[in-house]
């Protein structure tokens, strides 16, 4: 199987003039790209950087952030895209721990070098500023030539480090291969990813949602349009100008879109695409409003970066299974099991394991951590651990509970947290809502929720608690709930738990408990 340095290599010379790369400030043709992505992959190679090697980068979500990730593989070192909410001891951790040899970074994240990840033992290269302190980028590809450099790239190499946003913990580099991104890409040709396809992506290219989008649509010979900031307005704008066939987004930017009235209006005038979803969850009634006004398909992603488990729901084939995240076109891939290990049959509850052919080499640097990600069947076959809990219906659809760290337990009871918030987001008030667990010395924990509420609704947040407990199991109830103008969230909006519980330890014991 080719890599996808050799398609690159191949669509710039059978797709020259057609366009590749754009965002809202340029757009590139495939010979546009094939130039510009070899005299990054030359100047690196000028600098020292070889197979083998690794080279940072932190940029906008932007043409010039994808070149760069492109001319990384070209010159046949890894890419490793730096994620940016992180903060910067985790930066630095990422930067120390991946040992890039070079670090480009966009003037929008440069106020997140410290003194620390400066002293590195790596070089700094400004990606669109110029200062006196640091060299450009237009002057480090200044003497580069523009020929393809002579450079073979083996489906064992690595691709890229992965990091996660750190949601449960430490960030942990996960590594992909030229080989596995190359079976990915090819497994999704028909989904979604014909030739010539066009995608708009609407988060960073961090993300391994976003990653995978431009991977899968130069693959094809496409064009991506990069979305540098997202809001429902430049998304409905982007969709009129660009006509996308695949648009990927995650849940909270979906539940955003519906929210806002203009915005949720013109959906029915966009030209049809195929919506994807993916990174949390996202409510049956949202999956449902989005398919009614917008024209095209929806599909929506479960799986990890690491490879192992993956489902997916064609919403408008199963408008039945809207509460799931689909099923797998692998019989037999995923599993449930119980604490102990044991699997567990049909609508029982517990942690999601499952296998691919094609994964990651590993978690950089950490093999124990690699180890425990992995369960083994009675036959000895190697599964991995999703950390999320779940069940598999009759027909072999997957519905996600929680994460497994997230899970509350109060009086001895699992209360999942995905199970009240549904009945949240059904209050009319309600736009977004995260269940999680504050300290309770009857219970252990009791369950507490934060909201967002629509827009121009002015609703108390003791009424959505009464509203809610009324449609809840009696252990189910809420002990608080507390209006925010906003969730924290990671990279893929994933809500940030851990700072929930934080942040509102305090109201533990304060109110009437899950009675």
């Amino acid at each position: 199987m080719p890599t996808l340095v050799d398609k690159l290599y191949a669509h710039a010379r059978e797709r020259a003039g057609e366009p590749a790369l754009r965002d809202s400030r340029r757009c590139l043709s495939w010979t546009e790209l094939d130039a510009q992505t070899n005299r990054i992959a030359n100047a690196l190679a000028a600098a020292g950087v070889g197979k083998g090697m690794r080279v940072a980068i932190m940029a906008d979500a932007d043409v010039a952030g994808a070149l760069l990730i492109l001319g990384t593989l070209k010159a046949g070192a890894s890419a490793v895209p730096v994620p940016t909410l992180i903060g910067a001891d985790a930066i630095a951790r990422v930067l120390d721990d991946c040992a890039a040899k070079i670090l480009f970074v966009s003037a929008r994240c440069r106020g997140l070098l410290t003194p620390e990840i400066m002293n590195l033992p790596l070089a700094h290269v400004a990606i669109d500023f110029r200062d006196g302190g640091w060299p450009s980028l237009e002057d480090f590809v200044a003497e580069a030539r523009v020929a393809a450099p002579d450079i073979a790239i083996a489906p064992q190499d690595e691709f890229n480090i992965i990091y996660s946003s750190g949601t449960t913990g430490r960030p942990k580099g996960i590594v992909h291969s030229h080989g596995l991104r190359a079976s990915w890409s090819a497994g999704m040709a028909d989904v979604s990813f014909p030739t010539g396809v066009r995608t708009l992506t609407t988060t960073a290219l961090y993300s391994n949602w976003t990653l995978g989008a431009l991977i899968y649509t130069l693959w094809a010979g496409g064009c991506v349009h990069l979305m540098d900031k997202f809001s429902p307005a430049a998304l409905v704008r982007d969709c009129r100008d660009a006509a996308p066939d695949n648009v990927f987004l995650v849940p909270v930017q979906i539940a955003r879109l519906l929210d806002d009235p203009t915005c949720a209006n013109a959906l029915p005038g966009l030209p049809p695409a195929t919506k994807w979803s993916a990174g949390s969850h996202l409510s049956a009634e949202h999956k449902r409003e989005l398919m009614r006004l917008w024209p095209g398909r929806f599909i929506e992603l479960y799986g990890m970066t690491e490879g192992g488990p993956s489902t997916m729901l064609f919403g408008d084939e199963r408008p039945d299974k809207l509460h799931t995240v689909g099923c797998s076109d692998a019989p037999d891939s995923i599993r449930i099991i119980d604490d102990d290990g044991h699997e567990l049959g049909p609508n029982c509850r517990g942690e999601i394991v499952g296998r691919a052919v094609e994964v990651m080499d590993g978690y950089n640097n950490d093999p124990a951590a690699t180890e425990a990600l992995i369960w083994r069947d009675a036959q000895g076959e190697v599964f991995f651990r999703s950390g999320d809990t779940g069940c598999l219906d009759e027909d072999g659809f997957l519905q996600i509970l929680d994460r497994k760290k997230d899970m509350i337990i109060s009086g001895g009871f699992n209360i999942y947290a995905v199970d009240l918030e549904e009945v949240l987001l059904a209050h009319p008030s309600v736009s977004q809502a995260a269940v999680f667990a504050i300290p309770s010395t009857r219970w252990g924990e009791s369950p507490a929720a934060a909201v967002v509420l629509k827009p121009r609704m002015a609703t108390q947040d003791d009424e959505i608690r009464r509203w809610a407990n009324a449609r809840l199991g009696r252990l189910q109830h809420l002990s608080a709930v507390t209006i925010t103008d906003d969730l924290p969230r990671g990279g893929l909006g994933k809500v940030l738990k851990r700072e929930l519980r934080a942040t509102y330890a305090h109201l533990g014991d304060a109110t009437v408990g899950n009675t």
